[in-house]
């Protein structure tokens, strides 16, 4: 394949720098082989440690997202301000979807549902655990409810960091000036770092004491469906459970508990047979928080599908004496068993899953999958996500009957490509997790790809895993301007076009740039930067070049990993 290579040498000036100039420019450069460069006595550069940032792009705020951000070895588009697509769910109107539920209570429907349906709406998507009702109360009648529906309204912005995963979100809004619609969420302590509508109105979002996101516009003018697209952070600990670092007693969970507001007051009704669970699963005040939430979760966990045989009349008692029902039993008696102990728990469900959320010290809340049992799960508007992946496995009890269930997406599960599906399973020892944002082969910038783990793809240099499908097109790709003169450990600007070979610009693909050794055809590459391609196919990339790099020679490379739509390819003619 023919390639349009950019090649760049290196120069000392004076003792503050080295720069890295295009081949024609004025300065002194040194081919390899040539004399040896002047001594530097001096030269300030950046330390090593990959991009400060996962954004690509504008900065993050009301009315502007960033044009895409890094997530594991991915880089994620914003999604397209477009619009409603047929079939697509509208937040704001009644459905399975989009519906909140303010209140639930158990049943004795126990055996394995049917087909369930979800529907994808965030990027990485965290199915099947989008937050669409959280209830962080028990009423009489272990009925559970939100304890407080005042909204309090949240800010917008912030700086994501590396203790948080970042998510796309692309919403149907259907919008009434002054009135909030309920809209799903990732996490209790989800974040707006940014948003943009179609047509463009301003937006605020709010939350209720559950964590339940809405969102509404006060613009008098603003009446009916738009296109909602905003970029959100989250805790990374609330999708990778862990205990805390200290010991506590459970006695003193409750204490702090209590103290920050969290404890559900049970009411008299639940008490006794919440209190004579507790005792047949034999923990109390005075036992270790891990020693008796492990107990909790191996207990909650070896629920099956099954009819509750002898039904006394009391729902809670007769599914946790008898381990009976699928995702929604074994959460909502979990949540008054946990509460009734006093580590605080939330009942949080979709249309097609329901978990619990918990409350532990120095973690926050935190996401507890119970499992399920399901014939099959069948996901819609998956085709341009990919799967969110935590950053450590759940560390808890799992006994049999949960281990092989769709709440793991296993078994027989409908709308996720095998790419998807192998990317959700793959041990986390051998691909990043969603949050990370300087992972091997991203090129954020100096410091990334240490020791070439990952390589580069590009001529001489293909990147395993990442061979050419017959079935799909190949991309163009071409650089056409980047700066004259770059500083070693500064930046280097790179524009260029993504097409078809129709001449068609090809948008939201990952665009890497790379830099390797002359004639040796791309092999051994360094990259320097990622970016993605806008809507027109253009890119422009604000490179890194290391500062570690040696001084010789190099050739400029662009090229794409492709995605579900296209090859993988490197700069050509």
């Amino acid at each position: 394949m023919p390639m349009v290579r950019h090649r760049l040498g290196f120069a000392a000036l004076g003792t503050v720098g080295v720069a890295v100039a295009l081949a024609g420019a004025a300065a002194v450069t040194w081919a390899q082989g040539a004399a040896a460069p002047p001594r530097v006595l001096h030269e300030d550069l950046p330390s090593p440690g990959g991009s400060d940032s996962p954004l690509v792009g504008s900065d993050p705020t009301a009315g502007q997202n960033p044009e895409a951000f890094a997530s594991g070895d991915k880089v994620l588009p914003e999604p397209e301000l477009a619009p409603k697509d047929p079939g697509e769910a509208v937040f704001g109107r009644d459905g399975s979807v989009t519906d909140r539920d303010t209140e639930t209570r158990p049943d004795y429907q126990t055996d394995a549902d049917g087909t369930l349906h979800y529907t994808a709406v965030f990027n990485p998507d965290v199915m099947p655990f989008k937050r669409m009702s959280s209830l962080d109360g028990i009423d009489p009648g272990y009925k559970n409810v939100i304890r407080d529906a005042t909204l309090r309204d949240l800010p917008v912005g912030g700086a994501t960091d590396r203790s948080r995963d970042r998510f796309w979100a692309s919403l149907m809004v259907e919008l009434t000036p002054g009135e909030p619609i309920a809209i799903p969420s990732v996490a209790p302590d989800m974040r707006v770092l940014s948003y943009e509508t179609q047509p463009a109105i301003h937006v605020t979002f709010s939350k209720d004491s559950a964590d339940n996101f809405y969102v509404r516009t006060d613009d008098r003018g603003a009446r009916g469906q738009f296109r909602l697209v905003f970029l959100a952070d989250a805790d990374a600990g609330y999708f990778a459970p862990q205990l805390p670092t200290r010991a506590y007693s459970v006695a003193r969970v409750r204490e702090l508990a209590q103290r920050e507001g969290l404890l559900p007051t049970l009411p008299p009704d639940v008490v006794p047979a919440a209190r004579q669970a507790l005792a047949e699963l034999g923990v109390g005040d005075t036992d270790e928080l891990g020693a008796a939430f492990n107990k909790l979760v191996a207990y909650f966990r070896a629920f099956e599908a099954k009819p509750v045989a002898e039904a006394t009349g009391d729902v809670y008692w007769d599914l946790f004496k008898h381990q009976a029902g699928v995702c929604r039993h074994r959460s909502s008696t979990f949540t008054v068993t946990a509460n009734a102990l006093g580590i605080p728990t939330r009942y949080v469900f979709n249309e097609a899953h329901a978990f619990v959320e918990v409350w532990f010290p120095e973690r926050g809340w935190q996401r507890i999958d119970l499992g399920g049992a399901a014939a099959r799960l069948d996901v819609s508007n998956a085709e341009d996500k990919t799967v969110h992946r935590p950053r450590a496995a759940d560390p808890f009890a799992k006994p049999p009957e949960y281990t092989n269930n769709y709440t793991q997406l296993t078994g027989d599960i409908s709308g996720l490509s095998q790419a998807q599906l192998d990317d959700a399973h793959a041990p986390l020892s051998d691909a990043p997790p969603s949050g990370a944002f300087d992972a091997p082969g991203n090129g954020g910038g100096p410091g990334d790809n240490p020791g070439g783990d990952d390589p580069v793809f590009g001529p001489g240099a293909d990147a395993p895993g990442l061979a050419i499908d017959n079935t799909k097109p190949t991309p163009r790709l071409s650089v056409t301007l980047a700066d004259p003169v770059g500083y070693r450990g500064e930046g280097l600007m790179v524009e260029g076009r993504v097409e078809a070979r129709d001449g068609r610009g090809i948008a939201g693909l990952r665009v890497d740039v790379f830099l390797a050794p002359v004639g040796r055809g791309g092999a051994d590459g360094t990259p320097i930067g990622r970016g993605v391609s806008n809507p027109d196919g253009t890119f422009t990339i604000d490179a890194v070049v290391p500062g570690e790099l040696d001084l010789a020679t190099y050739e400029l490379y662009v090229s794409t990993r492709g995605d579900a739509r296209y090859n993988p390819a490197y700069s050509d003619e």
